[in-house]
């Protein structure tokens, strides 16, 4: 089950979210048919994603996060909801690299770091709120960090991985640590401790489920665990939804591109799903 584990420690001095997101990892794999760089920058991602859903305290806020730093990945989008729900895709899904010296896949180098880490953050009001900041290495938690601290102001650490083998993904998630008002610089240490275990946090992730890794690191700390919560995997497109943007066109254009193709063809980035209109179908929505 995909899942994410929230608690405090130092007695509410800190907080800490253990996201475990490998089946929808591996659901992302077989709808993009994703290469092992594609499905780890895509991955990291979406552990940001489900991290931010789950932080929008209104289920009908939504959120969009936008990476893209020039690499042959393109652009890593991932969306969703305040209601745990998340959706997204990579814009190269095929795109891959030689592996690194230290045999780890080159996330950074196929995202890139010439560009930025746009996050959209829409709460029902007048205008959403967006936060933007340089990309720090491309390979995503440094990248996210940054933005924490310059666009939120939160002091955090952040760590994320996807694992793969020839059967796909066999970890994903991450684990984010956020330092609150009255921590202590020795508390800080123990903390910063804490998160040196998790460099190659997937490895982690696959040992250890997200109940399992808060009692063996943070239980001792004076700390308070929440209920696990379930992520889902979730695309917001249907028919009502395309036919409203087919209807944003107007009839005019839409007339247009069927004499030029036939018919409107219209492609879910997110869940890869086709819609099609011929006339008939296109002439019904103005009457």
């Amino acid at each position: 089950m995909n899942v994410i584990k929230k608690g405090v420690f130092f007695g509410g001095k800190a907080r800490v979210a253990i996201i475990d997101i490998k089946e929808i990892v591996n659901e992302e794999i077989k709808i993009h048919d994703l290469t092992p760089l594609s499905a780890a920058a895509l991955g990291r991602t979406m552990a940001v994603g489900a991290y931010i859903s789950n932080n929008l305290k209104n289920a009908d806020s939504t959120f969009s996060v936008t990476v893209k730093g020039g690499g042959i990945l393109g652009a890593v989008v991932v969306a969703g909801n305040g209601g745990n729900c998340i959706r997204g895709y990579i814009e190269n899904p095929h795109g891959d690299l030689p592996l690194k010296s230290d045999g780890h896949l080159d996330v950074g180098g196929g995202i890139g770091k010439e560009g930025f880490i746009t996050v959209i953050k829409d709460f029902g009001l007048k205008e959403p709120y967006m936060g933007r900041c340089e990309l720090v290495s491309g390979e995503i938690a440094e990248d996210f960090t940054k933005y924490l601290h310059t666009s939120e102001g939160i002091n955090s650490a952040v760590a994320l991985g996807v694992r793969l083998d020839s059967d796909g993904c066999k970890a994903a998630g991450g684990i984010i640590v956020e330092a609150l008002p009255g921590l202590s610089e020795d508390e800080l240490f123990m903390t910063e401790d804490i998160m040196s275990n998790f460099t190659n946090v997937s490895e982690v992730l696959e040992k250890m489920n997200p109940e399992e890794i808060f009692d063996f690191y943070f239980s001792h700390l004076d700390a308070e665990s929440y209920d696990e919560e379930e992520i889902t995997l979730k695309c917001n497109c249907g028919k009502e939804k395309i036919e409203n943007t087919l209807r944003s066109l107007g009839k005019e254009e839409c007339r247009e591109i069927l004499k030029e193709n036939g018919k409107i063809e219209i492609l879910c980035h997110f869940c890869e799903k086709k819609y099609i209109y011929g006339e008939k179908e296109v002439e019904k929505l103005w009457e």
